[in-house]
């Protein structure tokens, strides 16, 4: 049986290369699931939960991007396109996908970026039910 993968794509360089890790590694005919987070609008109050139009529509954009990739290298994939914090929204995909593995790439956000805004990567990390494979 094939492992259950989830790769969290986001249009970067970085996400690319987690991408193409991946699918270099998997063989054809297997299947993963894909996310792409589009952060929501925040209106004084309430939270909407809701995503900017033109947000949403980069980031399914970005996934079928990456779903094309890795179906011409045989590899089939679904994908989820959710509205919150990306590391939140990345951990839960991971329990709806029960994710044996969770692979994306890593920003390099400096010390103080990294303290105010806090780092997808690492969260996902810490906090995950499975291995997590980061890609730099």
């Amino acid at each position: 049986m094939a492992p259950r993968i989830l790769i969290a794509v986001d249009g970067s360089e970085v996400s690319q290369r987690a991408l193409d890790r991946v699918a270099r590694f998997l063989k054809e005919g297997a299947e993963v699931a894909l996310v792409t987070v589009s952060r929501p609008i925040y209106r004084d109050p309430p939270y909407t939960g809701y995503a900017d139009p033109k947000d949403e529509e980069e980031q399914r954009q970005v996934l079928y991007a990456a779903r094309d990739a890795l179906e011409r290298e045989g590899i089939a994939a679904t994908g989820l396109g959710p509205v919150g914090d990306p590391a939140d929204e990345i951990l839960k995909a991971a329990k709806h996908y029960e994710a044996e593995l969770i692979v994306l790439g890593a920003r390099s956000l400096g010390t103080v970026q990294r303290l105010v805004l806090g780092s997808v990567s690492t969260k996902v990390m810490h906090e995950a039910d499975c291995d997590v494979l980061i890609v730099k």
